[in-house]
């Protein structure tokens, strides 16, 4: 009986090893040798669930960095499984650091978007081709992010950024400036950044883009203090970009999908088409004052409107405030 039992345990606990393992997919990928670099790896990772999943979140690190460890992040999986996202953690190394950021040929952000669609070839999640992207990077890593709301604006659902050096950028190609962005700043870090990135940003904020600035005054390049700031922008604002603008009759949330649930362990459905993402109601999101950090929902806020900052909802504005008085 006792190896009966043991023999059961041994499958059983096989079984959950085998799922487990079957979560993570890690490949490498081809040079790019138009922007200097040699090795290009990613590690995906993909939540367990019997519904097509709703998108990919990307982490890309600092310059010239090995972030493919991110993909087991118990942070960032627990993100990725709240917003039913898959996880593609990257690696570009051996090469130029500063032409890959510019990315002047889209090299970049192509090679991003191909991994996109062999994760979903490796996971037998074939909707993640056309399902939206988020992004979050690190200095070198949020100017990639950065540039990839430049090559398919109307694909990214939202965006964040860790001391960069230029923010979002100046271009403006359409579709880029209803995605809602993070730009985390620190203020002892290198000041030509902070330049370099406050002015695009503003820019687009005047013109009502959803763009948030946390400018943590005795920070430097540090990415870790500012994550679960990040953490929960991102998750805010993927939620209300799926889901039906309030002041409509229709408050039910939209599925990007037409394509029905696929069985554990069947046959992967065909690809999803992609559709239209909502636009972010500021109106219904929360304020802060960057000098006192005082929070408030928008329709009450009592400070100037005018230069406060937009957070997506009320758990955003929280860990906003907690950041920036650090």
């Amino acid at each position: 009986m006792r190896k009966v039992c043991l023999g059961l345990f041994l499958g059983v606990f096989g079984l959950w090893l085998n799922s487990a393992q079957a979560q993570f997919q890690e490949w490498t990928a081809d040079p790019l040798p138009a922007v200097q670099i040699k090795t290009v790896a990613f590690k995906g990772w993909v939540p367990v669930r019997t519904e097509p999943l709703r998108g990919t979140l990307i982490l890309v690190p600092g310059k010239l960095g090995d972030g493919r460890g991110l993909a087991a992040d118990p942070k960032w999986q627990e993100l990725a499984t709240s917003v039913g996202f898959a996880l593609l953690a990257c690696q570009f190394t051996d090469g130029d650091g500063s032409l890959y950021q510019f990315d002047a040929t889209n090299d970049v952000a192509k090679s991003i978007t191909a991994a996109v669609t062999h994760l979903g070839q490796l996971s037998t999640h074939p909707e993640l081709e056309k399902a939206p992207l988020a992004l979050w990077g690190h200095s070198a890593g949020s100017n990639i992010a950065a540039k990839q709301t430049n090559f398919a604006p109307m694909r990214v659902i939202a965006m964040a950024g860790s001391k960069g050096s230029w923010g979002p950028g100046p271009e403006t190609p359409p579709g880029k400036e209803e995605i809602p962005m993070l730009f985390i700043m620190g203020g002892k870090d290198k000041p030509e950044w902070i330049a370099g990135s406050t002015p695009n940003i503003e820019a687009g904020q005047k013109r009502r883009a959803p763009w948030t600035i946390a400018l943590q005054k005795n920070e430097a390049h540090d990415a870790a203090p500012g994550l679960p700031l990040v953490r929960a922008f991102l998750k805010a604002s993927i939620e209300q970009r799926f889901t039906a603008p309030k002041n409509t009759a229709n408050t039910a949330a939209v599925s990007i999908f037409k394509t029905t649930p696929r069985p554990m362990g069947g046959t992967p459905k065909p690809g999803a088409t992609m559709v239209k993402l909502e636009r972010i109601d500021q109106k219904q999101g929360w304020l802060g004052d960057p000098e006192t950090y005082e929070i408030a929902p928008a329709v009450s806020y009592k400070g100037n409107k005018s230069k406060a900052q937009w957070l997506p909802d009320e758990a955003t504005a929280k860990a906003w405030q907690d950041y920036l008085r650090l």
